[in-house]
């Protein structure tokens, strides 16, 4: 073997006594025992039952850590990690008080290469509060949208109460239970399960309480609609001088929903109805359909407006010519004008087709035997007219009476004597 060779034997064989003795260095000497903190080790707490039976339960969002002490050689404490530790506080150990608790932890596993220095004085602080419960409905907000003609009923949500059960802060926040979810384009009915969650009033998710039930079922009705007439019907009369012209309404069908066998014996449906005695004029009223059980409405159109117009009396004055009947011999009767004023009163719709000829007025002077002035009104009647007229007013007229001069007629025997 030549020079060259060994010297390129040599060169691995020293590096190898150097690991080796690099190796013994650090095994002996720099991997000596030493001390170290271990921090933010979770504390589990076990056997909760033994609160619920005091009726006492722990304040929500509380979070239990220790410190450990652990002291062993470089190596192994290099190596352990949190979740090596398994630290414990058995509740059932322990008699418990409302407000803050503060009891030891038991160390139930930790690597067997360490030791634990701090043992004696670890110890956490558990806040109690009274258990409570109360019972809320279950709200549904599940949000439908069917296909066009096709409608959906209400939820119908098993079971319709639940117990929320916890510390008394956390379920004094439950404002209400919900389920939520959303469906579009729905044609077919609906039967699911839903988790039921404990919501404040902000509608935040309330954590730290139990609820008797987590699970609702839902069934939500899919069916096609059948458009029926709405009738608006009334009772009572409407008062005097006041005539029904029309009542409008603001939707005149609607939609119902149910099973297939009740709206096929449905042809129209009738709203509650108009007291006609508490009109006076042309008037708005909220009206209610009134279904006929097992059946409901498409949403938002459970309610209408009704506009009752009515037709009220009014007065026309008109100028009518008087006619002059009767005479008595020897008198003369002059009127004062030819033409009197008369009112009458009708419904205003009726009242505007009525004209002069509709309207008599005579005055009969058979009566008159004396001379003198006289105020007069003249008899007045209606003709071609129904009974809803009435006459209001007849004006006067004055009437003057005198005797008629009686004319001597020319003496013919005088002529005839010229």
């Amino acid at each position: 073997m030549d020079k060259k060779e060994k010297n390129r034997l040599v060169v691995p064989f020293i590096c190898l006594l150097l690991s080796i003795g690099l190796w013994v260095y650090v095994t002996n000497v720099e991997n000596k025992i030493r001390t170290t903190e271990i921090t933010k080790i979770p504390v589990e707490l076990v056997n909760l039952d033994a609160l619920t039976s005091s009726k006492l339960a722990l304040t929500p969002n509380q979070e239990f850590y220790v410190t450990l002490k652990v002291e062993g050689n470089t190596n192994d404490i290099n190596k352990i990690k949190k979740s090596d530790f398994k630290v414990q506080v058995d509740l059932s150990e322990y008699a418990w008080k409302k407000g803050e608790n503060k009891v030891p932890v038991s160390i139930v596993d930790y690597p067997i290469t360490v030791s634990i220095r701090n043992t004696n004085n670890l110890t956490i602080s558990i806040n109690i509060e009274d258990m409570v419960e109360k019972s809320m409905p279950v709200t549904s907000d599940i949000r439908v949208t069917t296909k066009s003609g096709y409608f959906a009923s209400k939820p119908n949500v098993t079971p319709e109460e639940v117990k929320v059960m916890g510390a008394e802060s956390a379920v004094n926040k439950v404002s209400k239970l919900v389920i939520t979810d959303k469906k579009e384009d729905v044609h077919e009915d609906i039967v699911d399960n839903y988790e039921i969650k404990p919501v404040d009033e902000n509608g935040s998710d309330v954590l730290g309480v139990n609820l008797s039930e987590k699970i609702a079922k839902v069934e939500i009705k899919v069916s096609k609609g059948k458009s029926v007439n709405i009738t608006i019907p009334t009772i009572g009369q409407l008062p005097s001088g006041v005539k029904l012209k029309s009542i409008d309404s603001s939707r005149k069908s609607v939609e119902l929903l149910g099973p297939k066998e009740i709206l096929d014996t449905i042809n129209e449906v009738n709203t509650n109805p108009i007291d006609l005695s508490t009109i006076t004029g042309n008037k708005d009223i909220n009206l209610s359909v009134v279904l006929p059980e097992g059946v409901s409405v498409a949403q938002g159109e459970e309610n209408l407006t009704a506009r009752v117009n009515v037709i009220s009396m009014i007065t026309k004055e008109f100028s009518i010519k008087v006619s002059i009947t009767g005479a008595n011999e020897g008198m003369k009767v002059l009127p004062s004008k030819e033409n009197v004023k008369v009112t009458i009163k009708g419904y205003q719709d009726e009242i505007e087709g009525v004209v002069a000829d509709n309207i008599l007025a005579t005055l009969d002077i058979s009566g008159y035997k004396e001379e003198g002035t006289f105020d007069v009104e003249p008899k007045v009647s209606l003709k071609g007219l129904n009974g809803n007229f009435s006459i209001e007013a007849v004006e006067k007229i004055k009437v003057t009476v005198s005797k008629e001069i009686a004319q001597v007629p020319p003496n013919n025997n005088e002529n005839n004597n010229d």
